[in-house]
């Protein structure tokens, strides 16, 4: 299948959960729905509705625009982690069938580091205000944070060793090789990253 086919069957894998950070706030059921029982909410705990809301770039935006906002913001994810792993547009979906969690966990990782750039990166008053400089900074060390032997780091203790961007770049290699991709040079995950997600608008193009 090709790459726009492979995203429409991988868009709806992970979901997000009312996590009950927003007073009043009603997920709508495509941001609800899901192929499996992952929610983005398990990747970090900064990883809340109440965050990403403070993080975005819409004052006072309606729910019904933040709810259209974060089916865009997964939808999103879903096509960078694609662009991440093929470097072709066709994806054998007879190994999606046999491996269909392949994709969990990365696109929760990658998830991570796209709210986390977000927060970090985030002008409004409000964010700064109720997260604060030591927040932001221990966020910052959980997913960019690198051990000085890393790649020398494959075994269990990895995951208690290294930052999320890092975890999501060995992960990231495992499922290309899983896949027969022949990527000569990985896609390094640095600060600044983050696309712009809302546009001119919520609707997307």
């Amino acid at each position: 299948m090709t790459l726009s086919e492979t995203h429409t069957a991988l868009e709806t894998l992970i979901k997000w959960r009312d996590d009950k950070t927003l007073e009043g706030f009603v997920l709508t059921g495509t941001n609800l729905a899901s192929s499996g029982d992952k929610v983005f909410q398990t990747g970090h705990s900064a990883i809340t509705l109440q965050n990403i809301k403070d993080s975005q770039p819409v004052l006072n935006i309606s729910d019904d625009d933040f709810n259209t906002y974060l089916v865009n913001l997964r939808s999103d994810c879903v096509r960078q982690v694609l662009g991440d792993v093929f470097e072709k547009d066709y994806v054998n979906d007879s190994i999606l069938d046999h491996y269909p969690n392949s994709f969990d966990d990365l696109i929760i990782k990658r998830m991570v580091i796209n709210v986390s750039e977000m927060i970090m990166t985030a002008t409004r008053s409000n964010r700064i205000k109720r997260m604060g400089d030591e927040f932001v900074a221990k966020l910052n060390y959980d997913v960019f944070r690198e051990a000085p032997n890393k790649f020398a780091i494959r075994g269990a203790n990895y995951n208690h060793t290294l930052g999320i961007a890092t975890r999501y770049r060995f992960e990231l290699e495992s499922v290309q090789r899983r896949f027969g991709q022949t990527r000569n040079l990985l896609k390094t995950i640095t600060k600044g990253s983050v696309h712009e997600l809302y546009g001119n608008g919520c609707a997307r193009d």
